[in-house]
Formats: structure tokens, sequence, C-alpha cells
């Protein structure tokens, strides 16, 4: 059941963002009945945008499609539907390249994200795959062509040689000691942000660059305030997104840390919940 923890005021709402995984998609995949309620926001001219963690590679063509704006790679990027660069914000190389250092002392195995294409080492890859349930269908559809295409080992020294723009590095550890300690010397450098998940996993960009700081170009691009957002997520990455909108609804299958912070819960993702919410607080 959907709970309520804060008044909802639908005339102040411009913006609808959403997380993909885990609050749009349910492995992978949006129902019919979740793409029909973000169409339906879109209808009474409120614009609707993508907030995540993925490259925009990444993104589902038949879920693109619902939406009009782009804040992707935990906000180092927002583009439109049509392609037009809106903010870009990259890790320089000496920056990814110092943080690949401090992840990977610490035990981490990363995967580089840069504007349209992902960078893995394949030994990680086959982990994932094999190991855990981490990587959805459109994860493993999205990284075919890496994988066919052959993958960087030596990441640091690929950077370094070829001076590429990283926006986003994800890294997965084997205990969550392992994760913290490398989160904690990230954050001290200054020049990185560092998210840290439940999954033992860290996301690092450049300093300050997150969901909330992408949406908040997207605001000055619309002519509209924080004040004006609705947002949706599940996770830690969501978090400063989430306590940055007007108004927030957390998934029924959030982290606490979500549910903490949240105006609203709404059902799980299996359940439809972002359907649930957009149905039940905003009137058509």
């Amino acid at each position: 059941m959907a709970e309520s923890r804060r008044q909802f005021s639908e005339k102040d709402i411009k913006i609808a963002a959403f997380d993909l995984d885990g609050t749009v998609l349910n492995e992978g995949c949006m129902s019919e009945a979740v793409g029909e309620a973000i169409d339906r926001l879109t209808q009474k001219g409120i614009s609707v945008a993508i907030s995540t963690g993925r490259d925009i590679s990444q993104i589902p063509l038949e879920v693109f499609a619902h939406f009009k704006y782009f804040v992707t790679a935990n906000g180092a990027i927002v583009t439109d539907s049509d392609g037009n660069e809106i903010f870009n914000r990259p890790m320089d190389s000496s920056t990814t390249r110092y943080a690949l250092k401090i992840l990977h002392e610490n035990g981490g195995k990363s995967c580089l994200y840069l504007n349209g294409f992902v960078i893995i080492s394949p030994r990680f890859l086959l982990r994932l795959l094999r190991r855990t349930n981490y990587l959805s269908k459109s994860h493993r559809k999205s990284t075919k062509g890496v994988r066919k295409s052959g993958m960087i080992v030596r990441m640091r020294h690929y950077i370094k040689k070829h001076g590429i723009s990283v926006y986003r590095i994800q890294t997965f550890f084997k205990t969550m000691e392992d994760a913290s300690k490398a989160a904690e010397e990230l954050r001290a450098t200054g020049i990185h942000q560092a998210v840290l998940l439940e999954d033992k996993s860290i996301e690092t960009t450049a300093k300050d660059i997150t969901k909330a700081n992408g949406l908040l170009r997207l605001c000055e691009h619309l002519g509209c305030g924080p004040q004006n957002i609705i947002a949706f997520g599940d996770s830690a990455n969501d978090l400063e997104m989430l306590t940055e909108a007007g108004f927030s609804v957390g998934m029924g299958n959030a982290e606490a840390c979500v549910k903490e912070k949240v105006d609203y819960i709404t059902d799980t993702v299996s359940e439809d919940g972002v359907a649930t919410a957009i149905n039940t607080l905003f009137s058509f």
C-alpha cells in the first residue's frame, strides 16, 4: 500500500524525474502500466526525465520513447530526446586514474562509463554474469557489443594513453568493509564524489556530480526550480535527488536510507509502484 508523509501540490510540479533500475524497470523491463502512467504526465504538460547511473546507450529503446530528458551517469550528462546537450562534465584523465588507483588498491573491480560506451574487464563481466544477479537482461544486452569487440583490462594505462573522458566509475567489492574504506579515501581526495551502495559497490563521479545536480541543470534549462520537481527512486544514489526535489517518492523495495527520507512511499517495482503513485497523486 502507498504511504503519504507530506502534502502534495500538483500545481507546483513541472518536472517528474525517475530512477530506472528498481524504480521504473523491474529486471530490466518497464510494465505497460508504468509506461502509460508516465505518458499521462507528459499529456498534462509535465516534463518527464530519466535520472540514472546508466550510460544513455544502456537505456532500452522502448523506455527511451516515453521520456523527453535524460540525466545519465549519475548527473554527469544531461541531454534531451533529440540529442541536444544541456550539461556535460566528465572526470579528466588524471582524476579518473587517481580514483581507479584507490578503488583497485582496496580490491575493487570496475566498469568505466563513457558517453555512449562502457569499458569493463572480461574477467569481471564474466563474474557478474555467472555469479550475481546484478546485470539485468537489458544490462546484458547493452554490453553485448563491448563483449564482442574486446574490452580493456589495463584501465589506468588505457586512459593515460588515450586521454579519454570518463563520466562514472562503478566498482564492486567482496566485502562492505573494503567498499567503505575505498569510499572514505575517495571522498578525502576532495576531487571525487563517491556513493556507497548496499550491494558492496561504489559509484564514483567528479566532485559535486550527482543526480540532484543534473536535475538542477535541467531546471535552469526549463526555467523552474527544485521545488517544481517530483522525484522517484529506490537507492542511495537517489538520495540527493530525492531530498532536493519539491516532493519525493520512494519505492516499496527501496533501501532503508531512502524510506527514511522520502515524502511518500509507494508499492514495490514489481507491483508497478510508479504507476500507483502517479495515479494516486495526480488528477487525470
